[in-house]
């Protein structure tokens, strides 16, 4: 029996959600694709029909994740004006941040996976941190109007280079006390350096 259109489609988004929870706990090397669809409670033939491959499920749950960081970037940007950046710095590198490894970042899970994709992977995963960036950018030059767009674009690029490697950092130490020391310390920094 053949699916309508708007079921295979909730499907996919269903497999794309529980994917990326699965890849940011266990990274792409670490997932087989029976330990994903078990995982899922579906057969090989729902992934085949909705991905070619389980690099193709990766890169696309990615996607999609990136997608709704943007999406949710984009809502506190507008929902909390000059405030908003203080706010991410708090809860990106905040102690459930830290521990909630499936809500958090894909950069933060997966960049070393992301990074051995395919280049044609790797270009889709640029095209959304180029818009996160301008995102950035933007709520950077509403806060030092006195730089250039190209000046925010690059504390953008520092802003969330810092954001992404301190909780990386956090999160691959064995003591609790040094992971929550690293998150303050890159906390102050970034706070310092990029609000006023």
């Amino acid at each position: 029996m053949k699916t309508k259109k708007g079921e295979k489609e909730k499907l996919r988004q269903v497999i794309l959600d529980k994917a990326i929870n699965y890849f940011k706990k266990r990274g792409h090397g670490g997932s087989g694709t029976d330990q994903i669809m078990t995982y899922m409670g579906l057969t090989r033939g729902a992934l085949y029909s909705h991905f070619k491959s389980k690099d193709d499920l990766f890169a696309n749950a990615v996607c999609h994740d990136l997608k709704r960081l943007e999406e949710s970037l984009v809502q506190q940007f507008t929902d909390e004006g000059s405030l908003a950046l203080e706010k991410i710095i708090e809860d990106h590198l905040s102690e459930k941040s830290l521990k909630d490894i499936e809500g958090g970042c894909a950069f933060t899970s997966l960049s070393s996976d992301m990074q051995r994709c395919k280049p044609s992977h790797r270009g889709l995963y640029e095209v959304y941190m180029n818009r996160i960036y301008a995102l950035f950018a933007k709520a950077l030059h509403e806060q030092f109007p006195e730089n250039s767009e190209y000046e925010c674009h690059h504390k953008a690029l520092n802003l969330y280079s810092g954001l992404v490697g301190t909780l990386t950092m956090a999160r691959t130490m064995k003591d609790p006390v040094k992971a929550r020391e690293i998150l303050e310390s890159g906390k102050g920094f970034l706070k310092k350096s990029f609000l006023r």
